[in-house]
């Protein structure tokens, strides 16, 4: 039965490698590679392990146990909810515990040191450690709202764990609970990688987000320029308030830029993180509570404000400004009223 369940999860998991291999130019690099280390290791584990090893019975592929997948899946929920674009140095930091917990694994094997306290101290503290990542994976998915699909895999993943880790403080011995953990994981694996597949299909940005530059591929704007033209956008919007102008076009503000439409574009989409609308409704909002403060508009209506920064339609501006500051523009108002 178990090597049924091996058998899928490895054909599930060739697939869909192959399918983001193809359509990897359409994700976030960083992302893309954690996703797909994420989904090998899982693949290696779930082939390669210890006590039913697919190909070769008996061995022991120390480094590809559960620490790899952990540390992977951790740094893999972490990217997706920042915004960073590459993946930064000091994070390779957080796979000390992996290579700990496989060092002591090495060492017990290949030495006769029999019960030695500092090995076992060692590889419970590599143990908690782990539980505080798939700990803090939790919290985090929780805490953004995103992606609670995810929680089908980890959380029983992470109870999975924390029943081994308490065996093995108790009996001092990996292998009281191998029947239980194989099945477990491996059957976890094959769900999760049927999740993934799944929601590539419905939901592809709920699995990797896309890249922001796919659409600027083969532009001819240099880094140095896009900066520039960046500057003199938020010049113009901080200076001379164009979004105040309610029928304003990008057309318009790429012309008085004197720069061509979809170069004001990429700097919006590739370097700003936003695109031409949001933009505007951004600064009109913020606009929105500046004037809130002003005593020159302490008799103006809500909607008579909203007006004036550049706003058209109440539906837009409230569905905005909810965005931007987590609550109704009336709200916000009765909230400086209180204040004052």
């Amino acid at each position: 039965m178990l090597e049924i369940i091996q058998i899928i999860a490895l054909t599930q998991g060739l697939f869909l490698l192959s399918v983001l291999i193809v359509k990897q130019e359409s994700y976030k690099r960083v992302n893309f590679l954690l996703l797909l280390g994420t989904i090998i290791s899982l693949l290696l584990n779930v082939i390669g392990d210890d006590d039913f090893n697919l190909f070769l019975p008996n061995a022991n592929w120390y480094f590809f146990q559960s620490p790899l997948i952990i540390t992977l899946f951790f740094l893999l929920i972490k990217y997706h909810n920042s915004k960073q674009d590459k993946f930064q140095l000091r994070d390779f930091l957080y796979f000390i515990p992996y290579l700990f917990f496989i060092t002591l694994q090495i060492v017990e094997d290949f030495n006769d040191f029999g019960e030695n306290i500092w090995l076992i101290i060692g590889e419970i503290l590599a143990g908690v450690t782990l539980l505080i990542y798939l700990g803090y994976t939790i919290y985090d998915i929780i805490k953004n709202k995103k992606e609670r699909w995810m929680l089908f895999f980890i959380v029983p993943y992470a109870l999975l764990h924390l029943i081994h880790e308490i065996s093995f403080i108790i009996t001092n011995d990996h292998n009281n609970l191998s029947f239980f953990e194989s099945y477990g994981l491996i059957g976890l694996s094959a769900v999760l990688l049927y999740m993934i597949l799944f929601k590539l299909v419905v939901s592809p940005k709920s699995v990797l987000p896309k890249a922001d530059t796919k659409t600027y591929k083969t532009s001819s704007l240099s880094k140095s320029k896009a900066e520039a033209y960046k500057r003199e956008f938020l010049r113009l919007m901080e200076n001379e308030k164009l979004y105040t102008n309610s029928n304003i076009t990008v057309n318009q503000v790429a012309q008085k830029m004197g720069i061509p439409r979809q170069y004001l574009s990429e700097v919006l989409n590739v370097y700003l993180k936003s695109n031409f609308q949001d933009c505007m409704n951004k600064y009109r909002a913020e606009e929105f509570v500046e004037c809130l403060k002003d005593d020159k508009f302490k008799n103006y209506s809500i909607m008579g404000i909203a007006n004036e920064v550049g706003f058209k339609s109440k539906s837009s501006f409230n569905t905005t400004f909810k965005k931007i500051y987590g609550v109704t523009p009336s709200d916000f108002k009765k909230s400086l009223t209180s204040i004052a």
